[in-house]
C-alpha cells in the first residue's frame, strides 16, 4: 500500500467550502478509482480550521493516476484560495498491519445517510523517533495495535505508517467508535506497557497531529481493519 498522510489548515471563512470540495474529491477517488482504497477526511476537535486526509492507494502508479482525474483537478483549483499555509504531505508505507487487514473504505450498499455521519473519533498523529530506535519502536507499537484491535470493541483500526522519505517519522492512524472508546483505550494495560517501553525513544516534541471527527466517509462505511496479527 502507498499511503498519504496529509495535513492542511483552512481559512476560517472557507471551512464549509473546503469540506464540500474535499468530500467531492474523496467520493470520486474511492468510487471511481479501483486502486484508491481510502480517502478519509478528518477535522480537528479543538481547531476546526485544521484538517487531515488519510489516502491509501495500491501503489505509486495509482496515486499518479489519481492526480490526473477530473475530481482531483476540480478540488485542487477550488481549495487553493481556501488554504492557510502549505499542505503537508508524508508519503508512507504500512508497518502495522503489513497485509492481513481490511483496507477498503467502500462498503457495498452503504449510503451517505445523515444518521451515520461524523460520530467517529480519529487520531492522525506524526511521531518523531530517534533513528536508532525506529525498528524497536515499530515492534513495540505493533503489540499495542494488536491489543487495541483484538481486545477493544471500540477500536475500529490501529494503523502505523512509516514515512518513506524520512524513515524516523512514523504515523499513528487510529479510529474509534467515539471519544469514550478512545478514552477507554488510553487506560488499557497494553497502552501502558507501550508508553513505558518507548517513553525515551522520541526525537523531540510530538506536534502537528489531528484528533477529531470523520468528515468523510460516513460512519457506516468500511472503517474496521479487522484483527490483524502483525
Amino acid at each position: 500500500m502507498y499511503i498519504l498522510m496529509v495535513r492542511l489548515k483552512v481559512k476560517p471563512e472557507h471551512i464549509t467550502g473546503f469540506i464540500t470540495a474535499s468530500i467531492a474529491d474523496g467520493t470520486g477517488s474511492v468510487l471511481t478509482e479501483p486502486d484508491c482504497h481510502r480517502f478519509d477526511i478528518i477535522q480537528d476537535e479543538t481547531d476546526p480550521t485544521l484538517f487531515a486526509f488519510n489516502e491509501i492507494y495500491s501503489d505509486v502508479a495509482a496515486f499518479e493516476h489519481h492526480k490526473t482525474t477530473p475530481h482531483f483537478a476540480t478540488w485542487d483549483a477550488a481549495v487553493k484560495p481556501m488554504l492557510d499555509g502549505p499542505v503537508e504531505v508524508s508519503f508512507c508505507r504500512p508497518v502495522f498491519p503489513r497485509g492481513d487487514a481490511t483496507w477498503d473504505a467502500q462498503r457495498p450498499g452503504a449510503v451517505a445517510d445523515p444518521a451515520f455521519a461524523s460520530s467517529l473519533y480519529v487520531i492522525h498523529a506524526p511521531l518523531p523517533i530517534q533513528p536508532e530506535k525506529v525498528e524497536a519502536f515499530i515492534a513495540a507499537v505493533a503489540l499495542d495495535g494488536i491489543g487495541s484491535t483484538h481486545e477493544e470493541p471500540g477500536c475500529l483500526r490501529f494503523d502505523v505508517y512509516q514515512n518513506i522519505n524520512k524513515p524516523s517519522e512514523l504515523y499513528l492512524y487510529e479510529v474509534y467508535v467515539n471519544k469514550t472508546a478512545f478514552e477507554y483505550h488510553t487506560k488499557t494495560p497494553h497502552i501502558a506497557k507501550w508508553r513505558e517501553t518507548v517513553k525515551d525513544w522520541y526525537a523531540g516534541e510530538r506536534t502537528g497531529g489531528r484528533r477529531g471527527r470523520n468528515i468523510w466517509p460516513p460512519d457506516n462505511w468500511g472503517w474496521r481493519s479487522g484483527q490483524p496479527a502483525r
